[in-house]
C-alpha cells in the first residue's frame, strides 16, 4: 500500500508547458497545465523521514507518465525497484519477486488511484470534493497543498505539498497520518513528453 500511496501522489507530476500565464498563476490555469500534458519523463531524489529510524533514506530514480492512466516508478538507488500502474492493473517488482495487484479487487487501493487521476485531469469540482486546496502564487512560482476530507484517504495521507515555477514541478511533500514524510525533489524533468509506441511499450508494457 505505501508503494501505491506514492504512485497516487506521484501522478500529479502532470504539468505541462501549454497555456502559459501572462501574470500570477491561477489555480485554474494550473489545473488546466495538469490536464493538457502529452505525457512526463522526470529523475528525482526522495528522501523519506521515518519516526522509527534516526536517518533518512534516499532514493534516486525515474518517473513516467502517460495519459490517462499508465504510470511507472523506476528507482535505481539504493535498490532496483519498479512499479507499474497501467489501468485497472497494479505491478511492482524488486529483488524479491513481482506481486501483481489487480486494483477493481482492491477498492481501497483503487480508491487511491482514482482520487489522484482527478487532479491531473484539472477536476476542480471533485478535488474540491475530495480534499481542502490550499494555493498560493507568485507569478510562476506556486505551491498547492491538498489535505483529504475524509475516509479512507485521512486514514493514510496528512496532507500533500506541492510547488513549482510556471510549467516545472520542484518537489512534492506527502505527509502521512503517521507523521512519517517523502520529500521528492525533481532534478530534471520534461513535462510534456510524446512517447513513441516503442517507447511505451518499453516503459508501460505488462505481460
Amino acid at each position: 500500500m505505501h508503494a501505491l500511496l506514492l504512485a497516487a501522489a506521484a501522478l500529479t507530476l502532470g504539468v505541462a508547458g501549454a497555456g502559459a500565464s501572462s501574470g500570477t498563476l491561477t489555480l485554474d490555469e494550473l489545473l488546466h497545465r495538469m490536464a493538457s500534458t502529452r505525457g512526463v519523463v522526470a529523475e528525482f531524489r526522495e528522501v523519506k523521514t521515518l519516526a522509527l529510524l534516526e536517518e533518512p533514506l534516499e532514493a534516486r530514480g525515474t518517473l513516467y507518465f502517460q495519459p490517462p492512466d499508465r504510470f511507472v516508478r523506476v528507482t535505481r538507488e539504493p535498490a532496483a525497484t519498479r512499479l507499474v500502474l497501467v489501468g485497472s492493473r497494479m505491478r511492482f517488482e524488486d529483488a524479491t519477486g513481482v506481486n501483481d495487484v489487480d486494483l477493481a479487487e482492491n477498492p481501497v487501493a483503487r480508491q487511491f488511484a482514482d482520487n489522484l487521476v482527478a487532479l491531473w485531469r484539472g477536476d476542480r469540482a471533485r478535488l474540491e470534493k475530495l480534499y481542502r486546496i490550499e494555493f498560493a502564487a507568485d507569478g510562476a512560482r506556486w505551491a498547492l497543498g491538498l489535505a483529504p476530507r475524509g475516509a479512507p484517504l485521512d486514514r493514510f495521507i496528512a496532507k500533500i505539498r506541492l510547488a513549482g515555477d510556471g510549467a516545472t514541478m520542484r518537489e512534492m511533500e506527502l505527509v502521512e497520518a503517521d507523521g512519517d514524510r517523502t520529500l521528492t525533489l525533481f532534478e530534471t524533468s520534461d513535462v510534456d513528453h510524446a512517447f513513441g509506441a516503442e517507447e511505451a511499450r518499453a516503459v508501460f508494457g505488462l505481460p
